[in-house]
This record gives C-alpha cells, sequence and structure tokens, in this order.
C-alpha cells in the first residue's frame, strides 16, 4: 500500500556500514550488517507521479495517502537533515516488514502504582502542541474541547539484549478544512526513522487508527495510557505542554543567540539589560542554550527525543521509580525470583530496560547499557537530578515570551525569584575572605586551579524565615560547600536545594537522602552521590563539570544548620538518614583522612554571618587521624532543605 517517504533528520552518531544499493524498479533494500536487531528487510516502490499542486497556505487541508504501517527500527544509513516543513503532496513509498516488537522487556508489577500526572490534558485556552518536527504536512494536533485530552502519544522501546532502542510516534491531526489523519513515526532513539499518513480524512477513522496503533504498540486502551507499561511493548512517555501554551515555538536558534539565547522577535527593537555587568554575566552562564545541550548530550539524553519543556514530573518520578527497583533488586537478589518470575540477571535487564524506555538515551547504534552496578546507577540518578533543575531553567526561559520592551536577562533574573544578588567588590575583606576559602581548602589529591571571577552575595525568598525554625541551644552552624552543574542553576536559585524524591533510590547516596555539603570545595568524582556540601572547596568543584560550561564553575556557600551532636560516619551508609534520626541527629557527619585543622567565626566575612563557624585559612588543611576513613575529605549531609540557607554565588574560571 502506498505510504509516504521517510524525512531523515540527521545521521545517527554511527553511521550505516552497508549502505542500502539503489537498484532501479522495485528496489531491495538489503539487510545491513549490525549488531542492532532492530533493522528489518524492507522493500520500496518509486514514487509514482502525482497530479496537482502542494497547498500553500499553513493550515490547509492534510494532503495524505493511507499506508501501511511497520515498526521497524530503520538503521540511520544515509541520513539527511530534515528540510524546513512546507505543504507539499506527498511521494508514495510502499513499507513492507515484518511489525514484530521486542522480546519480553517489562514486567507489570513495574510500576504497578499510578503516578500519572495531568500533564497530557490541556490546561490553557490557546494551549499550542507541536506537529511531530518530521512532518511535513501543516496542521494541528486534536485536542478534545470537551475532555482537555491531547492525542499526542510518545511512546519508547529498549531491550538492552536485542540492542532495541526505539521510539514511536502517535499523532492526530487536523486540518483547517475539518480533515483528520494520524501521524505515525518511528525507529531507533537518535535518527529519523520511517513515518506513514492514515487514514481516509474523517475523525472517526482517524481516531480510530490513533486508538488501534496505541494499542497494538502500548498493549493499552489510549484511556488506560497511565497504567503500568505492558510486557514486550511500548511505554507511554506522559509529556507537559504548559510551557508552550502562549508560545509561538517557531523563534529561530540565531535569534536567540543573538539575545543571550532569549527568543525575541526579529522585527522588536533592542530593549535595554538593567542588570550589572557580573549579574548580567551570570545570566548569560546559567541559562546558555548550548551549555544546556551539551550538558544532556554528555549524559546520552535524548533531547530530540522528549525534550525538556515536554519531560513531566511523571516521567522522571517512573524513572526514579525503576531505578528504585534496581537498587532494591540489588540489596536482594532473592527477589528476582519472588517479585519478578525470571533469574536475576534478567530481572536486572528488564529494569535497566524500564528505566531506558522512561528516560530515551542516544547511544547511537551501540548496545543500551545494562545498569548492573550501583556505580552506573548513582550517574543515572545524577542525571534525573539535572533534568528537574534543567526542566526548571527551561521554565524560566519560555515563561519570557512575549514580554515585550524587557531585555530578556532581565526577565530571566526576574523569574529566579531572589530576594538579593549584590555583587561583592573585589577590593573588600568580604571577598577576600571567601576567596581565601576556595583557594585554601583545595584538596592535594585534585589538581585544580582557580581564577575567581565574581562573588554574589544573594538570599532567596523565604530561606531566612524557614531557616529560623531550626535555631536551637545545641546549634552548630557551619559556613559549607556546594557544587553542581551551571546549567543546574536555574532550578537550584528558584528553586532551593532539594532532597530526591520518595521514588528516588537510596543507594543512589552514599549517606542517605539529603542534600550533600563540604567543607572542602573540591570532591573526587567517583563518588557521585547527590547535591553535595564540603568545608573543603575542590570537593565541591568536581560537581561542577565546568568543562560543560567553558570552562567557567559555580560554587555555593551555604549556612547549614548541622545541631549538636551529628551523626558520625567512617564509611558509607545508604540508612544514615534513618539512623540519624533515632538518635534526633540533624545531620550526617561523613569523616575523612583530610580536613581543616581550625575554625573560626564566619563575622569575618559578613556580619550577618556572626556565630556561623567556617575553616580557618591561615592554617592549611591536615590529617584528621580518624581511624577507617574512607572519605579523603569531610561531608556533611542535611536531611531538611530548612536547615540551609543560600549565602554566597562564586564564578570561578577552572
Amino acid at each position: 500500500m502506498p505510504a509516504l517517504r521517510d524525512r531523515k533528520r540527521a545521521a545517527s552518531p554511527v553511521a550505516d556500514p552497508d549502505p542500502p544499493r539503489k537498484t532501479r524498479g522495485r528496489q531491495k533494500v538489503a539487510e545491513v550488517d549490525l549488531i542492532s536487531s532492530d533493522v528489518e528487510v524492507v522493500e520500496t516502490k518509486p514514487a509514482p507521479k502525482r497530479r496537482g499542486k502542494a497547498a500553500a497556505a499553513k493550515g490547509a487541508d492534510l494532503d495524505v495517502l493511507p499506508a501501511l504501517d511497520s515498526d521497524v527500527d530503520v538503521a540511520p544509513a544515509q541520513t539527511k537533515k530534515a528540510p524546513p516543513k512546507r505543504k507539499t503532496k506527498a511521494t508514495k513509498d510502499e513499507i513492507i516488514a515484518d511489525d514484530s516488537d521486542a522480546p519480553v522487556t517489562f514486567n507489570d508489577k513495574v510500576n504497578g502504582k499510578d503516578t500519572a500526572g495531568q500533564a497530557q490534558y490541556a490546561k490553557a485556552e490557546k494551549l499550542i502542541i507541536p506537529v511531530d518536527e518530521a512532518c511535513p504536512h501543516s496542521g494541528r494536533v486534536f485536542v478534545d474541547s470537551k475532555s482537555g485530552i491531547i492525542y499526542d502519544a510518545a511512546l519508547n522501546q529498549t531491550n538492552a539484549s536485542g540492542n532495541n532502542n526505539k521510539f514511536y510516534k502517535i499523532q492526530l491531526l487536523t486540518g483547517d478544512q475539518g480533515t483528520f489523519r494520524t501521524w505515525t513515526r518511528w525507529g531507533r532513539v537518535g535518527a529519523t526513522g520511517q513515518s506513514a499518513l492514515l487514514g481516509n480524512g474523517s475523525f472517526h477513522d482517524a481516531l480510530s487508527n490513533f486508538e488501534k496503533k496505541f494499542k497494538d504498540k502500548s498493549g493499552l486502551n489510549w484511556n488506560d495510557r497511565n497504567s503500568a507499561p505492558k510486557s514486550g511493548k511500548y511505554v507511554f512517555l506522559e509529556r507537559n505542554y504548559e510551557p508552550e501554551s502562549d508560545v509561538d515555538r517557531e523563534d529561530t536558534p540565531n535569534d536567540d543567540k543573538q539575545q543571550g539565547n532569549g527568543s525575541r522577535s526579529r522585527s522588536a527593537s533592542p530593549a535595554k539589560c538593567t542588570l550589572q555587568t557580573p549579574v548580567k554575566s551570570l545570566m548569560e552562564l546559567i541559562f546558555n542554550a548550548d551549555y544546556i545541550a551539551e550538558t544532556m548530550a554528555d549524559m546520552s539524553y535524548d533531547a530530540q527525543k522528549l525534550p525538556l519543556g515536554n519531560l513531566s514530573r511523571s516521567t522522571i518520578l517512573r524513572g526514579y521509580q525503576a531505578l528504585k527497583d534496581l537498587s532494591t533488586l540489588f540489596n536482594d537478589p532473592n527477589l528476582a525470583h519472588s517479585e519478578h518470575g525470571t533469574p536475576y540477571n534478567e530481572a536486572v535487564e528488564m529494569l535497566s530496560n524500564c528505566y531506558y524506555s522512561y528516560i530515551p538515551h542516544d547511544v547511537g547504534r551501540n548496545r543500551p547499557p545494562v545498569i548492573r552496578e550501583t556505580e552506573r546507577l548513582r550517574k543515572e540518578v545524577t542525571l534525573l537530578e539535572s533534568l528537574t533543575d534543567m526542566k526548571d531553567t527551561d521554565s524560566i526561559l519560555k515563561s519570557e515570551k512575549g514580554s515585550g520592551g524587557v531585555h530578556p536577562l532581565d526577565l530571566r533574573f526576574k523569574g529566579l525569584g531572589m530576594r538579593e544578588m549584590t555583587p561583592v567588590d573585589s577590593t573588600t575583606a568580604e571577598f577576600t575572605n571567601i576567596a581565601d576559602y576556595l583557594i585554601n581548602t583545595r584538596g592535594h589529591t585534585h589538581g585544580h586551579t582557580y581564577k575567581v571571577e565574581d562573588i554574589f552575595r544573594i538570599e532567596r525568598d523565604g530561606e531566612t524565615e524557614r531557616c529560623q525554625n531550626y535555631a536551637q541551644s545545641n546549634s552548630d552552624r557551619r559556613l559549607l560547600w556546594h557544587g553542581s552543574r551551571a546549567t543546574n542553576y536555574g532550578g537550584i536559585l528558584s528553586q532551593g536545594l532539594r532532597i530526591a524524591p520518595p521514588e528516588a533510590p537510596v543507594s543512589g547516596y552514599m549517606f542517605g537522602k539529603g542534600v550533600y555539603l563540604a567543607g572542602k570545595s573540591t570532591h573526587p568524582i567517583e563518588e557521585l552521590d547527590a547535591d553535595h556540601v564540603a568545608d573543603m572547596s575542590s570537593k565541591s568543584a568536581n560537581y561542577c563539570c565546568s568543562y560543560l560550561s567553558g570552562n567557567h564553575a559555580l560554587l555555593l556557600l551555604c549556612e547549614a544548620e548541622l545541631g549538636k551532636p551529628m551523626q558520625e560516619l567512617t564509611d558509607a551508609s545508604y540508612e544514615a538518614g534513618e539512623t540519624a534520626a533515632e538518635i534526633n541527629a540533624l545531620s550526617t557527619w561523613g569523616k575523612g583522612l583530610v580536613g581543616p585543622e581550625g575554625w573560626k567565626d564566619a563575622a569575618c566575612v559578613h556580619p550577618s554571618l556572626a556565630g556561623v563557624s567556617m575553616p580557618d585559612t591561615r592554617i592549611l588543611p591536615g590529617n584528621t587521624n580518624v581511624p577507617d576513613a574512607y572519605l579523603q575529605y569531610n561531608e556533611y549531609i542535611c536531611y531538611d532543605v530548612a536547615q540551609i540557607r543560600l549565602r554566597y554565588l562564586l564564578r570561578v574560571k577552572m
């Protein structure tokens, strides 16, 4: 049957080693010798000539041919960048392939509880839902005016052993002249894949095609889309559309870069930025779209498949839950049989597949790596934490749309909701004391060199009042470091430091779920735990991943109420949060081999810090002589965000 010709977007990271050979007349694409079992034999037929002219106006009726859809994860050979969308009549290809799913990948017990939110419903009258970027036809995604349901389905499926890592997209589209069609596109994550447009133009036929295709691929009825995934079927990714409700998403990237990654209209006269130069530079760093894209690529997250603006909280929580199930299995391998009815290795792969299906990863033609050890699990936890923060950054960027007359950087600063962000004069004792704390608490095991570019005295709205709840006679307040990627600070400054949700695995955190602080700015990269605070500056600096942000790092100095006594540990304990509560301790001190030799009152930095302790940097850090210490440097973990108040933000060249 006739079908639409595939439009390729870009080549996969690993090119097809044996591209298809063209022949005259009917042509047959030879089987490609790849590891992946996603590739099937595909037969195509040259497109016959079509009569008529292409529709010219955007929103004109959909010009569609029925098609035989096929779930083929196509090898990305000879892929090309998709051309700009335009109204054109479809060419015809005949795709003949076996519509087969991967072997059993999921267990119905995984994520059995309903964690679905309301993101797949239209909550605004003028909500704009993007039509799939590979669709060559104009039209709109259909939204039921009564229920608000958005007929846009993003599906994903990963099967590591079979090297399957594929997506399936289904949209019910409507044209201005009252025609309705079902658009489908499928392929390997990171590639454009193949596509088809289905239906005879009537609403009932398009709806029937949409619901049938969704049921075929997911094993679920459309009305049950948020239920637990079915074994051997695709996972439904709930998407969020609210950030795009009043946005014309056709602003070009070049416009963004010209306005500091904003999205001002070309014709709009440039507004003047009212921010001080250091604050302006900070906004340009935090909201740099290129750095955000590079960070996601570094962690193998596929932002093309599920952009930050469409990533829902429900999807992130389901990803956390899959990792938590894996962690539980690591701790008790007997659960493989009792809970999942399968051998241990198969259960581990099944849960890894579940995670990758919810959180798309672009691994090219490589086999998706099975999450078999805690270290890899921790890295995936870090990804979910970063996605949470970057999603907040993305929301602030989109909130500036349509705000004419105000410079984008002013709008972004306003979006952070800061009560204070004051650049500290570099000639003051305040600046010197903080710079000394940074430079003189570098660990000897870290090769960092620092150049302090800017220091900001900061205050988040409401934090001061919140921290007063912890004022007590057994107080132990300290000024400690926290490090994170520059791209995370849109979320950190607007929402504060956060503790992992209940769905997150406790084994992803060395001393349980909490905010991790350090008295040293360095931190061994292999100890990827969580948000981290230390008394040695380099311990936190390694969390900044400055290589992803032009060698610029952002470090926080936090006032933390640790309380007396602290729970003192010399080795990792995933239950540290619970054991601390049992002895009425507010925090845990992970004792290291190296630490400050003395402490002093931080009033030398600013009068408002009187009573807060900081390391005496006149004395270099030394050996703590703590027996059996596992950590190289001290680490402090707070189990309530109300214990922490952000005081300073440092922009450092590394």
